[in-house]
């Protein structure tokens, strides 16, 4: 039976149920557990459905021979059902102020750098006698000129016999590292990073301008490149953490070497940073906030205070963290030693979890090397939990949990959408607070909150999200106590979808190396943008020693001063 005859089946019983007085509450209530006794197994045979049809996909794409990451059970993160859309886009554009409509629809552009003129004249003998010159009418085409140069740099060579020692006159600033010149290199990194080509397509686009590259100089160039770049990056992430007391997070599946591994994502309005690491648990977020590769693990009194209030840790292993002393701190080739002394070598048990976790949280929140995060913008997944004081939850990610219900019962349709409208008219409400923050305004809007999440509809589905939600009451409030925090994720979603729109063009990194590489080189392409940088010219600019343009870092200081003076 298809989804819409058991719709139209359903629609007929409660047209009849209208028409009769149940009368008798166990009666009625009778009828809305059998209601959503039928939600329930409706839904279960569609998760079937798509199990099925995902199963089948997966097979043929096995049978083709072709390695994706479907394959191995990896995702965006995003939903995995075919054809699903739990997009909450149009309800609240309902609610958003319309844009202006620009007075006219001529196309404007940036001041352009005219490079030549050229003078266009009208020929003599189409001129009647009496023609007479005004003056002249400007028009600016923009056009580009690709071709190679090539350079012979002819060197001076001296030899001196007392000295048995040859001396060289130097090449030029930017040259003699390779055989190729900074304005080659600054392209090649562009054609990838900004343009998303694949290494053979970027090597085919050279090779209709003459430029004779190997593979193996094009992929060194894209990797090995990016070595001179880990100071501008590591700059780039210090002056992003302190731009903002929040920051924003979110990860997205990657493959290295053919093992599956993962890309995460920390930005604000100012810079957008890539970390690929093996796993995604909270030591690695806390490894990505200190930019290192493994964190390094404190015990003092702080370490036993979150063992007994947060993880829980039994009180036999709490007293051997306290008998460690007052204040010690260990690395991980340091720490493994005493944990497999602990609880046995190799074992990975809950407490060892808790107890490098609850460590390493507490070097992360007292070391000073980096700038410590007060609030971490992100979704619900546990490893972002007890890392930063303040926890901001996604209204819009919280929001598609109710997009993805679809009941087939029709008064529980009705109640979804009107508790549907509800939540996004209370998040324009926040929206509004956000640019105008009020102190009795953040009163009545936790109030409105506990109203709003206190609804119960007789949907056994929708009861239960909403209570879900009210439990996250502090976290999805966090922006009345910081109107500066946004109220979604979505800037690091935007820069999860670079890292899968990449994928989509080169399936996995062959090496350590080259994972490394596309972090360095994504973050300065994905900051330049935000910042208003061209990044080809940023890069020729460091390929080439000139270093006329600031740094990326000075760059974000600078709009992090001018946006804090214009509140």
């Amino acid at each position: 039976m298809s989804l819409s005859e058991v719709r139209d089946i359903l629609k007929q019983i409660e047209d009849r149920l209208t028409a009769v007085d149940l009368g008798n509450p166990v009666v009625e209530q009778a009828v809305k557990d059998l209601l959503n006794l039928v939600e329930h197994l409706v839904a279960s045979q569609h998760d079937l459905l798509q199990e099925v049809l995902r199963l089948k996909e997966q097979l043929e794409q096995k049978k083709k021979a072709k390695t994706t990451a479907k394959q191995n059970g990896d995702n965006d993160g995003g939903d995995q059902k075919r054809g699903a859309d739990h997009s909450s886009e149009k309800r609240r554009r309902k609610r958003q102020t319309p844009k202006p409509i620009p007075a006219s629809d001529r196309r404007s552009f940036k001041k352009l750098t005219v490079h030549e003129e050229i003078e266009c004249p009208v020929e003599p003998d189409q001129l009647p006698p009496d023609a007479c010159r005004l003056g002249n009418e400007s028009v600016v085409t923009q056009d580009i000129e690709i071709k190679p140069r090539n350079i012979r740099f002819q060197r001076h060579v001296y030899y001196s016999p007392s000295r048995k020692k040859y001396y060289r006159g130097p090449l030029p600033s930017g040259y003699g590292r390779s055989d190729f010149g900074p304005d080659l290199r600054a392209l090649i990194l562009s054609l990838k990073y900004c343009g998303n080509m694949s290494e053979p397509k970027i090597r085919e686009f050279l090779e209709n301008f003459d430029v004779s590259i190997s593979a193996g100089s094009l992929s060194n160039i894209l990797t090995a490149t990016a070595q001179s770049f880990e100071n501008e990056f590591h700059d780039l992430l210090m002056a992003g953490l302190a731009s903002t007391p929040y920051q924003q997070t979110d990860d997205t599946s990657a493959r290295v070497c053919g093992q599956a591994w993962h890309t995460h994502i920390l930005c604000n309005p100012f810079y957008t940073a890539y970390f690929t690491r093996p796993n995604k648990d909270r030591l690695t977020v806390l490894a990505v906030l200190q930019n290192v590769e493994s964190p390094r693990f404190r015990f003092n009194i702080d370490t036993l205070a979150l063992l007994r209030k947060k993880l829980k840790v039994p009180v036999k292993w709490q007293l051997r963290v306290a008998a460690l002393g007052e204040d010690v701190e260990f690395d991980a080739t340091s720490l493994k030693p005493l944990l497999d002394s602990w609880l046995g070598e190799g074992r990975e048990s809950q407490t060892r979890t808790c107890i490098e976790q609850a460590a390493a949280i507490v070097y992360y929140q007292q070391q000073t090397a980096v700038p410590v995060v007060e609030t971490l913008v992100c979704d619900d997944a546990g490893q972002f939990k007890l890392i930063t004081d303040q926890l901001a939850l996604c209204w819009i990610h919280a929001g598609r949990h109710y997009e993805r219900l679809s009941p087939v019962v029709t008064r529980h349709a009705e109640a979804l959408d009107k508790f549907a409208e509800r939540y996004w008219d209370y998040y324009a409400l926040l929206q509004r607070y956000c640019g105008n923050p009020i102190s009795a305004d953040a009163d009545r809007l936790r109030l409105e909150f506990d109203e709003l999440f206190s609804t119960r509809t007789g949907y056994a589905a929708l009861d239960d999200r909403i209570a879900k939600t009210a439990a996250k009451r502090d976290e999805l409030l966090t922006v009345l106590l910081h109107p500066e925090v946004p109220l979604h994720n979505n800037a690091s979603e935007l820069g999860a979808r670079v890292s899968a729109r990449r994928r989509d063009v080169s399936l996995h990194s062959r090496s350590v190396r080259g994972a490394r590489a596309m972090d360095i080189f994504t973050t300065i392409v994905q900051t330049s943008k935000k910042l208003g940088i061209s990044a080809y010219r940023f890069l020729r600019d460091r390929l080439s020693h000139h270093l006329e343009m600031p740094s990326l870092s000075a760059c974000i200081q600078n709009a992090s001063q001018n946006l804090n003076a214009s509140r």
